[in-house]
């Protein structure tokens, strides 16, 4: 009995850390929140493709259930900050990730205003494939930013926005 909970445990281990492992090729040698990781009031997280799957499989919206978008994504991170007395402020912030997102020369496909949150999303698309997402959510004294990297049609990638409930991750972040 003990042999097998040890053949299983170490079995779950291997899988979660092969689920964790992304080609460091796809993507950049310079990531857009390298020089936030380490700052106050930042959370950066890299999750690997499977846990994004398996958080939006919960969403309600019938495209979330779509594998065939989900299994086009490489890699995902999120960046998730709250200004605070010991941190830079979002209108900082929000400069230096404007001149980051020129830099790096995304494209903006879509900005839409809801309530006080005003949301970006930019790509990055050689001959007509999508190959980098980048949502962003601004508030007053917040900044959330998703980034994507994979091989999407425009379609798809307003399609897996939709399917993500932007409060309910705010919710989790809090």
């Amino acid at each position: 009995m003990m042999k097998r909970s040890l053949v299983a445990i170490t079995a779950i281990l291997l899988l979660l850390q092969y689920s964790c492992i992304t080609d460091k090729n796809k993507y950049r040698e310079t990531d857009i929140y390298e020089e936030y990781e380490t700052e106050n009031g930042f959370s950066v997280l890299h999750l690997p493709p499977v846990l994004f799957k398996v958080f939006l499989s919960i969403s309600d919206d019938p495209v979330a259930d779509s594998t065939e978008i989900l299994d086009k994504i490489d890699v995902i991170k999120f960046m998730f900050f709250r200004e605070s007395n010991s941190s830079i402020s979002t209108n900082e912030l929000k400069s230096s990730m404007d001149q980051k997102i020129k830099d790096y020369n995304y494209n903006l496909l879509t900005r839409i205003t809801e309530k006080d949150n005003d949301v970006s999303i930019y790509i990055i698309e050689k001959e007509k494939i999508v190959y980098e997402v980048l949502v962003v959510v601004i508030s007053d004294k917040e900044y959330f930013s998703m980034n994507l990297v994979g091989e999407f049609s425009q379609d798809e990638v307003m399609d897996v926005y939709k399917s993500i409930n932007m409060q309910k991750i705010k919710e989790h972040e809090n």
